[in-house]
């Protein structure tokens, strides 16, 4: 103790020597309200130069003193203590139950969980879209997919249509909401809000108008108790469809998992209800598992997100390599979403023909082709059993190898598997897809508070009784290691291993002597409390 208080006083002394001797700097700058004109005239021209005009009237910009100017303030302080207390609970998943379906054909080979919502509650069958934000479900339609059972293979009972009218918990969104999209082509700022998101896919389509409901979801306690949590969020009532939604894709509605900030787990997040992440588990038997809150296992594979040009709104990766068998090969560096609204992942033409081309020559089968199916690289099957083929991976940074489980499709008839392909396909431009067929046996969790992607395999085990999935075994090595011959980088250059070694520490004498030349005096100060807090 008595070193410690020494040391500190030494430190103090140094301090008062820098303000009596040294040139200290003073620096200022001018602090304004949140609810300020000047900030407001920032707001309004940088949202008039995005194209939202709404952006500024009275509701969402109150005057002082009024009622609303105080209930602005006090909802986003308790906003702020939500975030600063953490998250209230580790899971949360739809009160219907955390199993994803996949259902086939009829549906586009998509993933889909029965969510509740409003007052009182309806089930709806939603597909689950990590490209996308809106949660949407069919409402007062007027174009709209078939909701009987008898118009699908695979449902044993009807599916719902959602009635704003017959919830006592929905409320209007108008377009003067911060969330509003269209508000800017409104002739009044309090009149409904009306939205319209476009798919990427034939012209897919949703349009209709934002409401505010519930979303009825369970929690999972370390005890193994739930709890009803009832959260509210902005759905689309979904009035119009077109493209592939009105022949099976998502005829109940979608759930966008996305970064935006209408997305469901953005919601959870702002209300304090789970951290800012959640994950989806495909298991290879076609089951699944999702949960909002869940940031995986201590020893899972990550990779960071990347930002793209529109800003960091999708979950997008960078792929240094890709790897066939044994063989990691040069110039299939690529960025890719990650997307479970895609069924089957996508390649930029010149990395998807370097892969294919790889593949092909490492197979041991005939080349065919199978119509009605959509890839190029098919292979006929001889016997009932499926020739070995080879292996396929993409390599992350710092040499993290993410290894398909199953990149093929396996064919059949009458008489059983009687071939395969390879399930990727080619798109235009230099952005990927990795779709759900690549992330089958791994529970994938999009940690959105951290920005980045982890990944472990899993059987897609249930949390809901608050207890954690057994963690991978860990022997310190990666769990899928890259061939031992292709470490170095695409291009030649051999990449820098994780842990490179540490920087030798300088003197005490020195490395004090060059805090005190680099750092101002509001920066020495903070550097005494933390040395007082770290000897006390």
């Amino acid at each position: 103790m008595g070193s410690g208080i020494v040391l500190i006083m030494f430190v103090v002394m140094a301090v008062v020597v820098w303000m009596e001797f040294g040139q200290a700097e003073l620096y200022s700058t001018k602090l304004m309200h949140r609810f300020s004109e000047e900030i407001r005239a920032i707001r309004v021209s940088r949202n008039r130069r995005e194209g939202n005009g709404s952006f500024g009237n009275d509701e969402i910009w109150p005057q002082k003193g009024s009622s609303m100017y105080y209930r602005r303030l006090l909802s986003s302080d308790l906003r702020r203590q939500k975030l600063k207390m953490g998250a209230q609970f580790r899971y949360v998943f739809p009160s219907e139950g955390s199993t994803t379906l996949p259902l086939g054909n009829d549906f586009g080979w998509l993933h889909y969980t029965w969510v509740d919502i409003g007052t009182p509650n309806v089930s709806f069958l939603v597909a689950l879209d990590t490209g996308s934000d809106l949660l949407w479900v069919p409402c007062d339609c007027f174009q709209c997919a078939p909701l009987s059972s008898s118009y699908y293979s695979n449902l044993d009972k009807d599916l719902n249509q959602y009635n704003p009218s017959g919830s006592t918990s929905k409320k209007d969104v108008s377009c003067s909401h911060k969330l509003c999209k269209l508000g800017s082509n409104c002739k009044s700022p309090k009149q409904p809000c009306p939205y319209i998101v476009n798919y990427d896919t034939d012209d897919t389509s949703t349009s209709g108008l934002l409401v505010e409901d519930i979303l009825h979801l369970t929690s999972a306690t370390a005890n193994g108790s739930h709890n009803s949590v009832r959260a509210p969020v902005i759905i689309g009532c979904g009035s119009k469809q077109s493209g592939g939604y009105l022949t099976g894709v998502a005829p109940d509605g979608l759930m966008g998992l996305g970064l935006g900030e209408i997305s469901v787990p953005s919601f959870l997040a702002r209300e304090g209800l789970t951290g800012n992440s959640f994950s989806l588990c495909f298991n290879e038997d076609d089951s699944g598992r999702l949960f909002f809150g869940d940031q995986g296992i201590a020893n899972q594979h990550t990779t960071p997100f990347l930002s793209s040009d529109i800003g960091n709104i999708t979950y997008l990766v960078g792929v240094e390599a890709c790897c066939i068998g044994s063989s990691c090969l040069e110039q299939t560096d690529f960025e890719a979403l990650v997307d479970s609204g895609a069924s089957f992942t996508y390649l930029p033409d010149k990395v998807y023909q370097r892969v294919v081309s790889e593949f092909d020559s490492q197979v041991n089968s005939t080349k065919s082709s199978f119509e009605g199916y959509p890839w190029q690289y098919c292979y006929k099957s001889s016997s009932e059993e499926l020739p070995k083929a080879p292996s396929l991976s993409l390599k992350f940074a710092a040499n993290n190898s993410f290894e398909v489980i199953d990149p093929l499709f396996v064919i059949y008839d009458d008489q059983g598997a009687v071939g395969f392909c390879l399930a990727i396909q080619t798109t235009d431009g230099d952005i990927g897809t990795i779709g759900q067929n690549f992330m089958t046996g791994y529970r994938m969790v999009f940690d959105r508070e951290n920005k980045k992607l982890g990944w472990s395999r899993s059987n897609c085990e249930d949390l809901s009784d608050g207890k954690s999935i057994p963690q991978e075994p860990s022997n310190g090595n990666s769990q899928n290691p890259l061939p031992t011959d292709q470490q170095s980088a695409p291009n030649g250059h051999a990449g820098a291993p994780a842990f490179a070694g540490r920087t030798p520490l300088k003197s005490t004498a020195e490395s004090t002597y060059l805090l005190t030349q680099q750092l101002h005096v509001p920066e020495l100060l903070l550097l005494v409390l933390l040395i007082v807090h770290i000897v006390l």
